[in-house]
């Protein structure tokens, strides 16, 4: 080092440590970035779990759920809705949806005190928490609330809790383990 001045010294190490500096930036940077799209990601297949629900739109609710999730009830059976206690597989949750249509269908509509045809449901989340674990594994807790309007009243059908173990899996997050509590 001998030959070289001191003021050149500290500018070469001023020099490095702003290049490290801002290499630490951008992968900060894109660990963040990265984060903020996993999360958007995920509250994208609760939001389809959700409104296919709502809608009773089989397909868009199964598909938020991985081939293999299981969905399970939790609480003492047997669960207005529900012909069984957990669901295994995605077509098994496809029921959920599929069999209450069904069941719908056959139900003579002189037997209700109200006209089907007024009937809507809300399926509402809060306290939605979503705690990404690491870049392939998640879990979201929430409180939900079915709400069923028909020309007759509005009234809360049921309320309960929704804790989810969520995956990435082939690049999609996927729900692949929904505990349901009233």
């Amino acid at each position: 080092m001998h030959g070289v001045a001191p003021a050149r010294i500290l500018a070469i190490g001023m020099s490095a440590c702003v290049l490290l500096a801002s290499g630490c930036m951008r992968q900060t940077e894109s660990a963040a970035a990265r984060q903020m799209a996993d999360r958007e990601a995920i509250a994208d297949v609760l939001n389809r779990a959700n409104l296919g629900y709502e809608l009773s739109d089989a397909d868009l609710f199964a598909n938020a759920f991985a081939e293999d999730a299981v969905y399970q009830l939790d609480e003492k059976g047997p669960v207005f809705g529900y012909d069984k206690m957990i669901y295994r597989g995605r077509a098994d949750i496809r029921s959920i949806i599929t069999d209450r249509l069904e069941k719908a269908r056959r139900t003579d509509p002189k037997t209700l005190s109200f006209d089907p045809a007024t009937l809507r449901r809300y399926n509402r989340n809060s306290d939605e928490h979503i705690r990404i674990l690491d870049a392939e594994s998640a879990r979201h807790t929430s409180t939900w609330m079915v709400v069923m309007k028909t020309n007759v009243n509005i009234h809360i059908s049921a309320i309960g809790r929704y804790d989810d173990t969520i995956e990435k899996r082939g690049g999609k997050w996927l729900i692949v383990r929904r505990i349901r509590t009233e």
